[in-house]
């Protein structure tokens, strides 16, 4: 039998700071590890699919993934406010590497978007949960040097999972990437066990569906978000559009190929990197007119790359849109969490969530209408309407004292 660890050792008191260090570090790789697992997975599917050679199997993919994350988000955040949220979230990682295993035996392009659709409706209540737990899961952190490292493992997830995902499915097929995937969320479903993630029920009053739109009604009845809210919604849904005209841009406006194509689709992830570091270090106090000049960031870059299409300007550009992604990511979640009462943090969380994804929606929509014909067009009235509702959002703002102080 090994003997007791000394009452002031790291391993007896988790509060040293040498184990909220190693804490934080073990949680966030295996954050990681299931984000990569997610990006591969999506990289494996539509490059089945799209062997069809019917895109509507790659529409309904997309479809899959995103619709549960929109449609249960209320339902997901009165699940973690009345139930202990970690042990949601492990059940949901449980779930989520169990849903995908079918896909295994059966090739049928029918039972992988079902498959991605039963992981992505867990989805929905993982991703809310994690951002609700993350502060005092990783030892304490306060909520914007949380975010910022969760952003920064998201980035390098979003980075390095469609390189693995595409060596992968090269080389040996889907099946190594399905199985990547279900192993990344069954890894982090136990290292959520043994870290102890807790947060207990903090919401008792009423049903699930009764108290489903709480988080929103507190948000929207401060005048802080009533300001952010249009904010948020113009610069996704304008700034999103640039996902499906950014290929466009670089073929048609700017002569270039797929290496191009690449290479500016990396340099935002690189700009997703870098805001995360530079929030890490410098640890802003979180604030609405923060988040609105992040996203005029974004707008500005998108509008001067418009203006200006060639090589050089574009990569400069795409990574200061990146950057000004990440920090708006990270200042939007933090002005969230130090905002809204603890028995409605899984509500809130999700609310913003599934705002986020519909304007996703909304945004991909408007590009698939303009991006072929006018993609120079669009990327610079992108830019242009992110730009004046950031710069807008700040000066409105400025007259708000923010809950956060």
């Amino acid at each position: 039998m090994s003997a007791s660890p000394a009452a002031g050792s790291p391993a007896a008191n988790p509060a040293t700071p040498s184990a909220r260090r190693i804490r934080a570090v073990v949680l966030l790789t295996a954050i990681l590890l299931s984000s990569m697992g997610d990006e591969v997975v999506l990289v494996a599917a539509v490059f089945r699919l799209a062997e069809t050679g019917n895109s509507l199997w790659v529409t309904a993919l997309l479809v899959a993934q995103i619709g549960p994350l929109i449609l249960l988000a209320p339902l997901a955040g009165a699940v973690l406010d009345r139930f202990d949220t970690g042990r949601v979230l492990i059940l949901a990682c449980v779930g989520q590497g169990a849903a995908i295993l079918p896909a295994v035996w059966f090739h049928h392009p029918g039972v992988l978007v079902l498959c991605v659709l039963a992981v992505s409706s867990m989805a929905a209540f993982v991703n809310p949960a994690i951002l609700t737990l993350l502060p005092s899961a990783a030892g304490e952190l306060s909520p914007v040097h949380a975010n910022s490292l969760f952003e920064g493992v998201r980035a390098s997830a979003t980075v390095l999972g469609p390189l693995v995902g595409g060596v992968l499915v090269g080389l040996f097929g889907i099946t190594p990437a399905l199985l990547l995937d279900s192993a990344s969320f069954l890894v982090a479903a136990g290292t959520f066990l043994v870290l102890g993630v807790r947060r207990p029920s903090v919401s008792t009053s009423g049903t699930l569906w009764s108290g489903a739109v709480d988080g929103a009604r507190h948000l929207l009845g401060t005048r802080l978000f009533r300001v952010l809210m249009p904010v948020l919604v113009l610069a996704v849904v304008a700034t999103s559009t640039t996902n499906v005209a950014m290929v466009f841009v670089v073929r048609e406006v700017m002569g270039h190929g797929a290496t191009v194509f690449g290479l500016l689709t990396a340099g935002w992830g690189v700009g997703l990197l870098l805001g995360a570091l530079v929030v890490t270090l410098l640890r802003p106090t979180p604030s609405g007119r923060g988040v609105a000049l992040a996203a005029a960031l974004v707008g500005a870059s998108l509008a001067l790359w418009a203006w200006f299409p060639v090589l050089g300007v574009a990569v400069l550009c795409v990574v200061l849109a990146g950057a000004g992604n990440s920090v708006h990511n990270i200042l939007l979640r933090s002005v969230v969490h130090e905002s809204t009462p603890e028995p409605l943090l899984g509500r809130a969380h999700a609310l913003m969530g599934s705002v986020v994804n519909s304007g996703f929606v909304a945004g991909f929509l408007i590009a698939g209408l303009f991006a072929a014909d006018h993609p120079r067009e669009l990327l610079a009235a992108a830019g242009a309407t992110a730009l004046a509702a950031g710069l807008l959002g700040a000066l409105v703002v400025r007259t708000t004292r923010a809950e956060t102080g």
